[in-house]
């Protein structure tokens, strides 16, 4: 009886399979210089002498990830991938390098974006302020013009071509401004005072309507002039009128107009560098009614106010 030959082993008279070749580049030393990471692999007599193999900006990386004695880097949407033999953490001092400049980096582009929205947002905000404050002159003028026993629609109709064209402002960071000046234009056409007050009114608070509608949850408070500077100088600015035409109807006795007014005035001086002084504006308004020129205590009143506006 023939005994079967013994079969060898799958083990038996096979090589050992070769190690699987480390993907990426070998490197022995690592470090960022001037913003650049560099990647060195040792060699020559005693391997003491150091070869560059990659440099990458730092400013340029997009992703940089260690995985124990690997590292991957992606910048300007190519990967680059990295190992080393040695069993120090080679990499650990990069990546934190790396990611500290990138933070940094971060950090210094949001402080120059929120600087360029606040210097946008105080330039439209300043726009719309002037811009408000020469409509409310406008409609105060024709109001004023109104009480006259003979009224001068002549000079009126010289008003109403003071507002303008309509308004229609868009801006990146306040909310949209649309004033329509057709109908106050027409009601001073046709003659009929109640009609052109009731347009001039209409137009103050549409206005009115506008700041007190501005959202101070979207407000800079750091930064001055904000939406409430905005909202203040807008009302102070409405009082002052309000008080000259109260003066000139014969209302001289408004204490608690007077002083709503003088607290507005005193918060803006608190915040910014609006500051009023508040007896030589009373002074001039008590002006009025006092064989005094009307229309040139009207016009310095406002003078005086307009001129800080130049501080905000």
């Amino acid at each position: 009886m023939k005994r079967n030959k013994k079969q060898p082993s799958d083990s038996e008279g096979q090589e050992n399979p070769p190690k699987k070749k480390q993907k990426g580049i070998e490197v022995t030393k690592v470090e960022v210089s001037d913003n650049i990471a560099k990647f060195f692999v040792a060699k020559g007599l005693g391997k003491k002498k150091w070869i560059l193999v990659r440099e990458i900006p730092v400013l340029e990386i997009e992703r940089i990830e260690k995985l124990g004695n690997k590292l991957s880097v992606t910048w300007n949407g190519i990967t680059d991938e990295f190992f080393t033999k040695e069993k120090t953490d080679l990499f650990g001092k990069l990546v934190d390098q790396v990611n500290g400049i990138l933070g940094d980096q971060r950090k210094t582009k949001e402080n120059n974006e929120n600087n360029e929205k606040a210097s946008l947002r105080r330039n439209e905000m300043l726009d719309v302020i002037n811009t408000s404050i020469g409509v409310i002159d406008q409609a105060f003028n024709v109001l004023i013009d109104l009480q006259e026993k003979r009224i001068n629609w002549q000079r009126l109709e010289a008003y109403s071509k003071g507002f303008g064209e309509n308004i229609s402002f868009t801006g990146q960071t306040m909310p949209p401004l649309n004033l329509d000046f057709s109908k106050i234009a027409s009601a001073i056409k046709s003659q009929i005072p109640k009609e052109a007050s009731n347009e001039a009114y209409s137009i103050l608070k549409a206005l009115h309507g506008y700041f007190n509608g501005l959202n101070l949850d979207d407000d800079s408070k750091e930064n001055h002039p904000n939406f409430q500077n905005a909202k203040a100088v807008f009302l102070a600015y409405f009082m002052l009128n309000d008080l000259l035409l109260g003066k000139i109807v014969g209302d001289n006795e408004n204490q608690e107009e007077n002083s709503q007014f003088e607290s507005v005035l005193q918060n803006l001086a608190a915040e910014t560098n609006f500051k009023i002084n508040t007896d030589e504006l009373k002074g001039n308004i008590d002006k009025i009614g006092h064989d005094s020129d009307k229309e040139t205590v009207i016009e310095q009143s406002r003078g005086i106010f307009k001129e800080q506006l130049k501080q905000l």
